[in-house]
């Protein structure tokens, strides 16, 4: 992560590389290069005081994915950089990302974080996290259709909603850029 991407905990002294905000409470541990928050409205409080701070939004549950999009378009009118790091790849959330002009999309699982880990994933930030790249690589017919506040439903577009994705075929063709080899991306029943 870059040196101009810090700023000094008022507490410490010492530079502050990141500020997470994780609504799933799946992180770890937090070393000096961080702080750590768990609401929306912490984290604005937090990014206010340290404008310069890359802001990292993880995105979890279905139920808090609105109020963490809406997150990430007030920092990033408030200029702040931006990553949001997502369990899973999700077209539609990635596209919305892209229209409150997130600067980077990184998919990270279901896992606890570790402070390291986020300073080797901010280091390694680059073009093919720009949500724009990520967008390349997933098929533009994926439909989701929510069942619950934790599930959604992944149907194939080009095939009228008709195919239900998931498994092997979901993470090795429509979420890769193979789907551009696609028989039904290929030849859609209907338009995107």
């Amino acid at each position: 992560m870059p040196d101009k991407i810090a700023s000094r905990n008022p507490r410490t002294g010492q530079k502050i590389k990141f500020l997470l905000c994780d609504t799933t409470k799946r992180f770890h541990s937090l070393s000096s290069d961080g702080q750590w928050t768990w609401s929306p409205i912490q984290c604005m409080g937090k990014a206010a005081s340290h404008p310069q701070t890359m802001v990292v939004v993880r995105f979890g549950p279905l139920r808090d994915r609105e109020v963490l999009v809406e997150l990430c378009a007030a920092l990033k009118r408030n200029e702040h950089i931006v990553l949001a790091l997502l369990d899973s790849k999700h077209r539609q959330l990635v596209e919305t990302l892209e229209r409150v002009r997130v600067d980077f999309v990184r998919f990270v699982g279901n896992v606890e974080l570790t402070s390291d880990q986020l300073l080797k994933v901010g280091a390694q930030l680059g073009p093919v996290d720009r949500p724009r790249s990520q967008l390349a690589a997933l098929c533009p017919f994926l439909h989701y259709d929510p069942l619950d506040v934790q599930h959604e439903l992944v149907t194939c577009g080009a095939y009228l909603d008709r195919m239900v994705l998931g498994g092997r075929r979901l993470r090795t063709i429509c979420e890769t850029e193979n789907h551009l080899l696609c028989e039904y991306y290929l030849v859609p029943r209907c338009s995107a």
